[in-house]
This record gives C-alpha cells, sequence and structure tokens, in this order.
C-alpha cells in the first residue's frame, strides 16, 4: 500500500483550461502515519564527575581509551582487527561525546545518555554512535564530527568529503509477508533505476552487485556474513558547477531485519571507492545504549541587511503582532507569458475566476484578507514560468500597510507538478537554471511589494519533485539549491523577499535521513518557519467525533517537534481540516467535525491567555482545494475544499459545496475577533 496522497492538479475550471493556464495548487498534503504523542527529550543527566568538557581535541588518557574500547562492549564488538583495532592498545586518541559536549574522560555509560566515541589509531578512526547502536572505521587521521541532529543523522567531515549516517528504524510494513521490499522500494531506492539516473546525468562508477526483486529483495549477502549489503557507487556528469558530484551510498541491514537499517550517503570531489569499503567491511550493529538526541538551535531569527525599509517594516510588524494574518488558497496566479499578459482572454478569465474567489470568501467570512498566495512553478508542460508580475499587483500588491493583502510566493523546484520520476534539481546544481532564476529575481524586485518567498515546501516527504527520495538520498542537494538561489537573489539586489523555510509535519519517508532538521539550509538563509499539518478527516461517519485530531492536539504537537525554532515567528502557510472524502466513503459525511474542528481553532486563536504554540504563529492560509483520487470522475481524496468555482463552470463549478455554508458562519465569528 502507500502512505503518499497524490496532489490534486486542475484549479482551474476545467482539464482543458488547466492545461492550457499551467495553474498549480499545492502538492500532497503529508503522509497517512497515525499520529503518535510527542516525544521528550529525557532530562539529560550529568556526564562523569571527573570529565572536563574539552574543545574536541583528541585526548589520551589510558584508561579512557581502555574503558572506551573494551568495557562499554566487553564481548569485542569495537574490535576492527582488519583496520588495525584488535586491542585497546591499538587506539592512541580518542574523543567522548557526552549529551552535546565533548569530555576529556569517560569511565561510565549512563542509560539515558547520548555517547559518541571517536577513537584514533590502527589505520584510522573508530567511530561508535552508542544510542543508535552501531560501529564503523574510516581509514582517515582527521575528521570533524557534526552530532547537532543526531537523532536524525550523524555528519562527519574529512578533507573535502562529507558523510552522513543514519540509523532508520520506521520501516511501517513490518507485518507484512515482503514488508522489507515493500519499504526499499517505496521509500529508500525507488529511484536508483539504471534508465532514471542516465535520464538526469548520472552514471555508474561500477555496477551494483546485487539485484533487487520482490522475490529477492536482498543486497549482496557475501560481502559480510549476518549483514546485507546495498550500495551503489555514482557520478553526477557534466560537474564543473557540483562541489561534490562522487556518491557512495550503503544500505545495511542485519540478514532477515526488517525492521531496521544503517544508510551511508558520502559525497566527495574525487572517488572514494576504497573508503565506502573499509566503511562496509568494518560496520557491526552494536546493541543500542543511551538515548539519541538533537542538540541543533536555530537561535533567533536573523533579518535580511539587503531588505527595503518597506519589507523591514512589513517583517517587524508581522512577526511581533499578537494577532494572526490570514488567507485562503483557491487557484494559482498563471506566470506571465505572451498569452498572460493583460489584455489576453486567457488572462482575463483567469484573474476574474481569482478575484470571484477571493470576493466570495472575504463577503461569507466577512473579512478582508492580508495574505494572497500562489504557486508557479520551475517548468510547466515544458516552458519556463515566469513569476506573475502583472496578476500579483492585481490580487495581491500589499505591504502590510496600504490594505492590500501581502503575496505569498511558493516556488518549487519542479517541470511536471511535482508528479515524481524525475527531477531539476541536479540541473539546478549544474547551473543550468541560473537564468532563469536571475530572470525571477529581477521580477520579484521590480514587483516592489513585500513577498512571502516560500521555496519547495514540504520537502521532507516523497511527493515532491526535490525530496530527498529522487536526490540520491541526499538532503544535503536541497539545502544547495536553496543556497544557490539565495545567493543569486543576493547578487540580483532582491530586497523584499522574505524566505520562508516550511516542511510537513510528519515527515515520510518514515527515516531518520529524511526528517525535517536534515533540509533546514542555515538559519542565515531563513526568515520565518513555515507550518504544515493537515488533518484528512476521512474517517468513517462513527469514528470521526472520536478520531478526527484537534487542532490543538496537532499544532501543540509540532510546536514541540519544532523546539529549535522556539524563538521563530510561525506561519501555517498551507493548512486545513477536511469533510470527508468520496473515495472512502459519503461525501462530506464528516462536516460537523469539520465545523467542530474549526471551532476549536478560533477558540485557541482568540483566547485570552493564549498558549505559547498559537503565540508564535503569526499567519494562517486555509487550503481551499482538494486531492483527487480521479479528478475528472469528481473522486475525491481529501476534501478540504470549502467553496467552489463561483463563476459555476468546470469540474469544479459542477462540485456542490453548499454543506459548507454553516463553516461560513464560523469563520466570520472566529474572524470577528481577529480585526
Amino acid at each position: 500500500m502507500s502512505m503518499k496522497r497524490l496532489s490534486s492538479i486542475a484549479m482551474a475550471a476545467t482539464m482543458s483550461a488547466l492545461c492550457a493556464f499551467g495553474l498549480l495548487t499545492a502538492c500532497g498534503r503529508g503522509g497517512t502515519k497515525p499520529e503518535e504523542p510527542p516525544i521528550e527529550q529525557p532530562p539529560i543527566e550529568q556526564p562523569p564527575a571527573e570529565g572536563q568538557i574539552t574543545d574536541g581535541a583528541i585526548q589520551t588518557d589510558r584508561a579512557s581509551l581502555d574503558f572506551a574500547f573494551e568495557e562499554i562492549y566487553p564481548k569485542g564488538e569495537l574490535k576492527d582487527g582488519e583496520h588495525g583495532f584488535s586491542e585497546a592498545s591499538d587506539v592512541t586518541g580518542g574523543r567522548f561525546f557526552v549529551n552535546g559536549n565533548y569530555y576529556d574522560k569517560i569511565s561510565s555509560v549512563k542509560s539515558r545518555q547520548d555517547v559518541k566515541l571517536e577513537l584514533f589509531g590502527g589505520e584510522g578512526v573508530r567511530l561508535a554512535n552508542l544510542s543508535a547502536g552501531y560501529a564503523f572505521t574510516l581509514p582517515v587521521s582527521e575528521l570533524s564530527a557534526d552530532y547537532s541532529i543526531a537523532k536524525y543523522r550523524t555528519t562527519y567531515t574529512f578533507g573535502d568529503t562529507v558523510l552522513d549516517v543514519s540509523m532508520n528504524a520506521g520501516n511501517p510494513y513490518t507485518a507484512e509477508s515482503n514488508g522489507w521490499y515493500t519499504y526499499v522500494s517505496e521509500w529508500l531506492f525507488k529511484y536508483f533505476g539504471a534508465d532514471l539516473l542516465e535520464t538526469l546525468g548520472i552514471s555508474f562508477l561500477r555496477e551494483p552487485d546485487f539485484e533487487f526483486t520482490k522475490s529477492s529483495p536482498n543486497g549482496n549477502l557475501a560481502i559480510r556474513e549476518g549483514y546485507d549489503v546495498y550500495r551503489y557507487d555514482l557520478l553526477i556528469e557534466d560537474n564543473a558547477e557540483i562541489e561534490r558530484p562522487y556518491y557512495h551510498i550503503a544500505a545495511i541491514r542485519e540478514t532477515d531485519t526488517v525492521k531496521e537499517h544503517v544508510l551511508f550517503v558520502m559525497k566527495s570531489s574525487s572517488d572514494m571507492s576504497s573508503v565506502m569499503d573499509c566503511i562496509v567491511d568494518s560496520y557491526v550493529r552494536l546493541s543500542p545504549k543511551g538515548i539519541t538526541r538533537n542538540y541543533f538551535d536555530a537561535g533567533e531569527m536573523i533579518e535580511n541587511p539587503d531588505w527595503s525599509e518597506q519589507t523591514k517594516r512589513y517583517y517587524e510588524k508581522f512577526i511581533s503582532q499578537d494577532r494572526v494574518d490570514w488567507g485562503a488558497f483557491s487557484i494559482s496566479m498563471p506566470g506571465y507569458r505572451d498569452e498572460y499578459l493583460p489584455d489576453d482572454n486567457n488572462y482575463k478569465y483567469v484573474l476574474g475566476l481569482s478575484r470571484g474567489y477571493r470576493q466570495r470568501l472575504e463577503e461569507v467570512w466577512d473579512y478582508k484578507f492580508e495574505i494572497y498566495p500562489t504557486y508557479t512553478a520551475l517548468q510547466y508542460a515544458g516552458e519556463r514560468v515566469r513569476f506573475p508580475v502583472y496578476m500579483a499587483e492585481e490580487l495581491a500588491g500589499g505591504d502590510g500597510f496600504n490594505g492590500k493583502p501581502v503575496l505569498q510566493f511558493t516556488y518549487q523546484f519542479t517541470a511536471n507538478n511535482n508528479l515524481m520520476g524525475s527531477t531539476p534539481m541536479f540541473d539546478i546544481m549544474r547551473g543550468k537554471f541560473d537564468e532563469q532564476f536571475r530572470e525571477l529575481a529581477r521580477d520579484i524586485k521590480n514587483y516592489g511589494k513585500p513577498v512571502l518567498f516560500r521555496l519547495n515546501n514540504e520537502m521532507n516527504s516523497d511527493w515532491v519533485s526535490y525530496c530527498g527520495l529522487i536526490t540520491l538520498c541526499d538532503p544535503d542537494i536541497y539545502s544547495i539549491t536553496w543556497r544557490r538561489l539565495y545567493s543569486i537573489f543576493g547578487e540580483e539586489g532582491v530586497d523584499n523577499a522574505i524566505w520562508i523555510w516550511n516542511p510537513t509535519a510528519e515527515s515520510c519517508p518514515y527515516s531518520g535521513w529524511g526528517e525535517d532538521l536534515c533540509y533546514f539550509p542555515g538559519s542565515e538563509y531563513v526568515q520565518l518557519l513555515g507550518g504544515t499539518y493537515y488533518e484528512l478527516n476521512n474517517y468513517s461517519a462513527a469514528e470521526a467525533p472520536k478520531s478526527c485530531k484537534s487542532f490543538q492536539s496537532m499544532y501543540t504537537w509540532l510546536y514541540d517537534k519544532n523546539s529549535a525554532f522556539k524563538k521563530w515567528a510561525v506561519i501555517l502557510s498551507e493548512f486545513g481540516c477536511g469533510s470527508g472524502g468520496n473515495a472512502s466513503g459519503e461525501l462530506g459525511r464528516n462536516r460537523d467535525v469539520q465545523k467542530k474542528w474549526v471551532e476549536e481553532m478560533f477558540a485557541a486563536f482568540n483566547a485570552e491567555e493564549k498558549a505559547d504554540y498559537i503565540k508564535q504563529i503569526k499567519g494562517a492560509v486555509w487550503f481551499n482545494g482538494n486531492d483527487y483520487a480521479d479528478e475528472a470522475a469528481g473522486m475525491i481524496s481529501n476534501r478540504y475544499r470549502i467553496m467552489g468555482n463561483p463563476d459555476h463552470t468546470g469540474i469544479l463549478g459542477r462540485e456542490d459545496y453548499s454543506d459548507m455554508v454553516p463553516l461560513y458562519e464560523v469563520f466570520k465569528a472566529g474572524l470577528a475577533q481577529n480585526k
């Protein structure tokens, strides 16, 4: 089965109009994994009393080295005789990381600590992640380690090589007879086929030494006794602009283990196959000791020093306000081409349709929107898509003070509306879209008003063209392309873009390397945190009242998950609660539960004493759209839309939303207290 949900790609009046207009909607709404309660990180126990915090210098205390190598795992689990680690005396130095700091000594490991060992000697460094439960050897004499998001992945850097390591135990298919095959084919190596890699300009340094099929889902069983190894050694061709084009990727599991595997993703400027040989040969699964933790803190929000006074004024107003700016997404503005200039009939039609949605929603909610959202892709139907300069001015044009809505512009690195099977990400790294990016930058600058610029939302998923699944299981490619565009904006003098980083709440695939923080490009490249968490509400009518998660429970959970961003302002750049799609039962069967969800949402927003998670939210955009199982047939999987086509044409004009009228009154009452 699939846990992803397909995006709706038709928001125009008819499918033919969609093809003509290139009207993009949001991508999928996230996975359907049952909600789990927030996982609180346990209180950090103090390290051994005799230890002193160090700056990460290699330590030579003999008792600590002996303890680390021989006593934590007394059956010799850390030995690696093939690479010079046969006994404790082979270890000549070490670094001992405990709960966020390096210490000069170690003499015990406690059950609620997070301990990492870097043991130098032999022919390299023996690395042991005790809380995650693995060890391996790197044939290098120096390295640096980044444990800031070690709950998800650990990063080691040596020379110009970067190695990311993650222990993954999120396979939801363990009860299936062939659950390992399902997981790997869906959420690990789905996009490593030779034909696709060739299309992306990626070649094999050596052919894989295993054949992965449903009847034979194993990797290479002959490399290490007791282990199953899946390995790819690849080269991104045409790589003059790519700092590290050589990729060596290996997933290793204990033979016949369905739940857990470790993933190594190594990239470099040269062929490092021999290093991956050493990693694979020396890897051992350990009995985990302690608790994995993250230590990353995004700190304070950082204003872009190059902003215009107008943009700075709006940003400071937005992040400091004690109310919420609202918007609703119904239809995207098409990026202008020859047929999308103000005198063209296509332009006039889309403009009229867009105004109709906005005016009708503002009328029934009795509220003037402060935010106007739209989506634009890198390409559509093989053509580049430009910033909607003219329509943005007519439908948005706000600066936070002139009574018009501020534009929220979502820009997605996709050439096919996020229909998976291809990605432009490698060509972006190659610089092939730089000219288009410069054009985009100049258009946004010329627009002249503040823009809430949301780049590549919901990246920690399996349904967008820029997710890690289709970029060699390497979220760093997302960050690399983000920073490339950010730099181009700077070079072109863009002084009105406020960048929003917007993961989806529940990461999918369920893995450490695919979690949201692995995609964070850095606080200096982001000015707002975006939040997206949908309640599908597709339960049976009998189950919905007790199964539907409340706004409070969902966004309290997300607030806790985003603990690294407690000092940041949040915009719910798209969100909603469904009323029940007809792909899973009677259409709109849960409208009363949806209504209660919205009532409770406004009760939280308008409370006299607001909860901390509410205080952080400064903007919210309701997603007035659907996800379709079969749009032409009117089969709706997730029904978030609360108002159809105002001119009653096309597919959306035929859909009936009269059952949503009571919900309009809930929005009207709730928003009345926000004015």
